[in-house]
């Protein structure tokens, strides 16, 4: 009887250390895909915050220059470093695009009027 034991010993410490490597092993992987969940979830709701900050800016500027008539060419290069950063983020709203052309269809003012 001593024998069988002392023979299956093996076998069985080997299946108890498989079995809990596979439990922290488990256990780590499914953190682990939390972890990208929530992250996931974090950085799509930065991304929004982001863009919406972006089409507020745009929107703002713009509507003010058309009201305007007139946009100064620092007013241009504004609009183009909010405008780039949020087709590159995905447009999804046509009437950003509008606002920013018809913006760099208006003519420039020079010099120091406001």
């Amino acid at each position: 009887m001593e024998q069988i034991i002392l023979s299956a010993l093996p076998g069985i410490l080997s299946g108890m250390v498989v079995a809990a490597v596979s439990a922290v092993f488990g256990a780590a992987v499914g953190y682990t895909i939390g972890h990208f969940r929530r992250e996931g979830k974090k950085s799509k709701a930065l991304e929004n915050g982001v863009k919406g900050l972006l089409r507020a800016k745009i929107l703002d500027l713009g509507l003010h220059y058309i009201d305007e008539g007139t946009i100064p060419p620092y007013g241009l290069e504004t609009l183009r470093s909010c405008y780039d950063p949020y087709i590159a983020l995905g447009d999804g709203d046509p009437s950003v695009t509008h606002v920013v052309h018809k913006c760099e269809s208006l003519p420039v003012r020079t010099g120091s009027e406001e």
